[in-house]
């Protein structure tokens, strides 16, 4: 019988190697093999000074720990594909789902039956996700966390919170991207940064590449999927197999998050350790 195969499509922009080899040492489940893609930015170059002075700058909390394993190395270009990665630099024109894109214009989509789409700044917790996830048969689109602008508004108002994809990790099956005619819509989104290699220090210097996922959810409600689209996670950007990265690290958040996503790491945490002792 013919294996299956998983796409790992890793976004690259900050280059830690620890997340690099994380996704590499992943155990595969008996029956699949996956490729993985790395669709650069930016030369790891920019990276490598761009970090240089910040991670000294960087403490010994519980969140700058990850980052401390992150970032113990920058990746290059050929550490990347020592461990089995095929890189390719594309044009900054949009983050997110834009190198999504660019990989889908290049690449046959249909060889796969299961699709990861990440950014590069994530922290993978367990070489065993791939073993868990991928044999799940009851969704379309698998993320990390639950998510929305909305979701505090909500939380306050004692209502249910409203699922809501992000762009920063999620599983796609072959069925889904057939149902969305094989790329990410992104007519919402406007900004481009192509020919630009700095990290934007403002928390929303990047805020209109959020739009992205909006033509997604109205597809998604138009067609009544909402319960194929699955979470690993009730805590914003937090799962016992990914901590999601904010522009970089593991350690920056935006104010108005820091309570849930501690929330959500006190819960990970409290879940290996029981599982350790």
């Amino acid at each position: 019988m013919k294996n299956k195969k998983l796409a790992v499509i890793a976004g690259c922009w900050h280059f830690p190697l620890a997340f690099f080899e994380q996704m590499a040492n992943q155990k595969i489940p008996e029956g699949w093999e996956a490729d993985l893609f790395a669709v650069s930015h930016r030369d790891p170059s920019y990276a490598i000074a761009e970090k240089k002075n910040i991670l000294k700058t960087v403490g010994y909390g519980r969140r700058e720990l990850y980052d401390r394993i992150l970032y113990r190395k920058v990746a290059s270009v050929f550490d990347i594909e020592a461990l089995g990665w095929k890189y390719t630099l594309e044009p900054n024109a949009m983050g997110d789902w834009g190198y999504a894109n660019q990989w889908l214009e290049k690449n046959e989509y249909k060889k796969y039956d299961k699709v990861l789409i990440t950014h590069d700044d994530n922290f993978i917790l367990s070489d065993k996700m791939f073993v868990d996830i991928l044999p799940q048969n009851d969704w379309l689109i698998l993320v990390n966390s639950t998510g929305s602008a909305q979701r505090r508004l909500r939380q306050w108002l004692h209502m249910p919170k409203k699922l809501w994809i992000r762009g920063s990790f999620a599983f796609f099956t072959r069925e889904m991207f057939d149902m969305m005619g094989g790329r990410f819509d992104l007519s919402k989104t406007t900004l481009t940064r192509e020919g630009q290699f700095t990290t934007p220090e403002s928390f929303t210097a990047l805020s209109d590449w959020n739009q992205n996922t909006k033509p997604l959810m109205e597809f998604i409600y138009t067609h009544k999927l909402e319960n194929k689209v699955k979470a690993l996670s009730d805590y914003y950007r937090m799962s016992k197999y990914c901590l999601e990265g904010e522009r970089g690290y593991i350690y920056k958040t935006e104010a108005c998050n820091t309570k849930e996503e501690e929330k959500g790491l006190n819960a990970v945490e409290k879940q290996y350790t029981k599982k350790n002792k």
